[in-house]
C-alpha cells in the first residue's frame, strides 16, 4: 500500500510539472485514495459451501469450497474424494482453503507453490492450481 501511495504521488507531481502554462492554476478536484476496507474478523471464515452440500456423500464434515465452485470432474468414494474445479480462480479457493481449512479441523503441513498439504489425522489432502483448473483431493485409509 505505501508503494502505491509513493507511485500516486509522484505521477502527480510529474504531471504538475508538465503543465504547459506556468500561470495556469489546476481546475481538478485533488485525488484522494479511499481509507481501506474494515477487513473481517480473523474468526470469520469467507463464504463456503460444504462438499456435502455440493453432493458428496464421504466427504468430512466442514470441509467447503468458496461459493461459486464450478465442478467439472468429480470422484466420491469412501476413501478418496476429487473435486476439478473450474471457478472460482484456482487462487481464490487457494485462499479459500487457507483460512478455513483450520476451522475445518486441518492441519495445513505444506504451502508452497500454490499447492496445499493438510490433514486432520483421519483424511489427508491437496490442493493444486494448474492453469485454468485447480484440484482438491482427500484421501483415507479408515
Amino acid at each position: 500500500m505505501p508503494r502505491l501511495v509513493l507511485t500516486l504521488l509522484t505521477v502527480l507531481a510529474l504531471a504538475g510539472c508538465s503543465a504547459s502554462d506556468p500561470g495556469a492554476t489546476n481546475t481538478t478536484p485533488p485525488v484522494t485514495t479511499p481509507a481501506p476496507a474494515a477487513s473481517p474478523s480473523a474468526t470469520t471464515p469467507p463464504a463456503g459451501v460444504s462438499l456435502t452440500s455440493l453432493g458428496f456423500t464421504h466427504a468430512p464434515a466442514g470441509l467447503s469450497l468458496p461459493v461459486g465452485a464450478t465442478l467439472t470432474e468429480r470422484t466420491d468414494a469412501a476413501n478418496n474424494i476429487t473435486a476439478v474445479l473450474s471457478a472460482p480462480s484456482g487462487l481464490d479457493v487457494l485462499a479459500h482453503l487457507r483460512a478455513t481449512l483450520p476451522a475445518a479441523g486441518f492441519a495445513i503441513t505444506a504451502d508452497e507453490g500454490n499447492s496445499l498439504l493438510f490433514t486432520d489425522g483421519t483424511w489427508d489432502g491437496a490442493f493444486t492450481v494448474s492453469g485454468a483448473l485447480s484440484a482438491l483431493t482427500l484421501r483415507t485409509d479408515r
